[in-house]
């Protein structure tokens, strides 16, 4: 509830308060008034499951990375903050029943998807697409924002592409809704796998990718996959 408070006051508010400065309303500036065809919605659900592995893929090898040498007290510090949050979120997580992982999938799904993209996708990234005069180099730069400023540095190359697929989901979409359904499924489908995972009393933190049979063949079919559905995103926000 505290961290749902702080991201209300961090990001949802002074999205809406541009939006009003900016427009006279609330809800204009960010697209949140328009609405999204059921279908592609749908098709949101499929790629938010197809993506879990590339983002577990992604993670895993970000987490390998060394800085050299005369960068070591940083990567000290980028370690323990890792180290830090992932502390609270397995303190939030441990021991969950069904009503807690409900708790869990509205506080720390749902909320955050709504509140972060109102200000990265709802906000910035149309502020930095005026500013740029260009929407790929918006998106880029709004997802390098919405990546360093969680503060996890070894998940910062999936966040960051997870960013821009957000993005671009605005982009062809034309409604904030989209990228909020396609960001709550991210957040809710690593919670739900990790509550099924700790009743067959498997910690998944401690499972590498490469100890997982098949996992780069799914790796592949799911990045084909992906790469298809969010080529018929696109030729569909084109019609």
């Amino acid at each position: 509830m505290i961290q749902s408070i702080s991201s209300f006051g961090l990001f949802f508010v002074p999205a809406i308060f541009f939006s009003y400065c900016a427009t006279k309303e609330l809800f204009s500036y960010s697209r949140a008034k328009q609405t999204v065809p059921f279908l592609l919605i749908g098709y949101v659900v499929v790629l938010s499951i197809l993506l879990l592995p590339l983002i577990v893929f992604l993670g895993y090898y970000n987490e390998q990375i060394v800085l050299p040498e005369f960068m070591k007290n940083i990567e000290v510090w980028m370690r323990t903050m890792e180290d830090s949050n992932k502390i609270i979120a397995q303190k939030l997580t441990a021991n969950s029943n069904a009503p807690v992982l409900m708790l869990n999938i509205f506080f720390m799904a749902l909320l955050p998807a709504m509140f972060e993209e109102f200000l990265f996708r709802g906000t910035l990234q149309p502020f930095f697409t005026k500013w740029f005069a260009n929407k790929h180099l918006a998106i880029t730069f709004t997802a390098f924002i919405f990546s360093t400023i969680h503060f996890q540095f070894y998940g910062f190359i999936p966040r960051i592409l997870l960013g821009i697929y957000l993005g671009y989901l605005l982009v062809w979409g034309k409604s904030l809704w989209l990228p909020i359904v396609a960001h709550f499924l991210h957040n809710a489908v690593s919670l739900i796998l990790d509550f099924f995972a700790q009743q067959q009393g498997i910690d998944l933190e401690a499972i590498e990718p490469k100890e997982i049979e098949y996992f780069y063949p799914a790796v592949l079919f799911c990045s084909i996959c992906v790469t298809l559905g969010i080529y018929w995103i696109w030729k569909k926000s084109k019609v």
